[in-house]
């Protein structure tokens, strides 16, 4: 049935200047972030382990028993400090702890590269596919007129008994086709804005206030 000219409305304008980040609110870039963190913490925890841990200090705040065992000349300190040890509390088993930590620190680190990448990617696609639809819209918006001027003069020309009838069902189809096109690539448009949506983890209206 015939539908009014201004029947479908282009999505508002994407603004110029979004920032990047916008993609901090997608939720694969958070949790690739805070799987950051945590390791990144873990290599500080693998770190501070090799520190000795102990209580400094007792009942009443004075010196712990702990403390004192440190200091001993038979504890495992002062044998560290002359040379006459391995590392205290087992410090190379530990030391390899905090290796193991710092190369899961770094895969993590490659992870959430790797999901920036994807993130900024999905961006540019929806962008430049935005792009091309518009202007696709724009040449299928003259051929619909073309084809609708070309059904008129066939209809004239038939009813004046110039054309037969098979040249008016043409240029219908011709028509037809051209406004088919039209409208897939106005779905195509607004199927495109919830891609770019999706992309940037929402849309522009808290940073840009519309």
């Amino acid at each position: 049935r015939p539908q009014p000219a201004d029947w479908f409305q282009l999505p508002e304008e994407v603004p110029a200047g979004l920032p990047s980040e916008l993609l901090m609110r997608r939720p694969d870039i958070m949790a690739s972030e805070a799987n950051l963190k945590a390791a990144n913490a873990r290599v500080g925890v693998a770190y501070a382990s090799r520190f000795p841990s102990i209580s400094l200090t007792g009942n009443l705040g004075y010196s712990s028993n702990e403390l004192s065992q440190l200091l001993t000349l038979n504890g495992s300190l002062w044998s560290i400090a002359l040379g006459i040890t391995q590392p205290l509390f087992d410090a190379g088993k530990l030391k390899a702890a905090q290796a193991a930590a710092e190369a899961r620190y770094r895969q993590t680190e490659a992870d959430y590269a790797r999901t920036l990448l994807t993130a900024f990617s999905e961006v540019e696609k929806a962008l430049l596919t935005r792009e091309e639809q518009l202007k696709q819209r724009e040449r299928l918006l003259v051929l619909v007129d073309e084809a609708r001027a070309t059904q008129e003069v066939a209809q004239s020309r038939y009813i004046r008994g110039l054309e037969t009838y098979l040249t008016v069902l043409e240029a219908q189809q011709t028509r037809y086709q051209s406004e088919d096109g039209l409208i897939l690539v106005d779905l195509s448009i607004l199927t495109n804005r919830v891609t770019l949506h999706r992309a940037l983890g929402g849309g522009w209206e808290v940073t840009y206030g519309h």
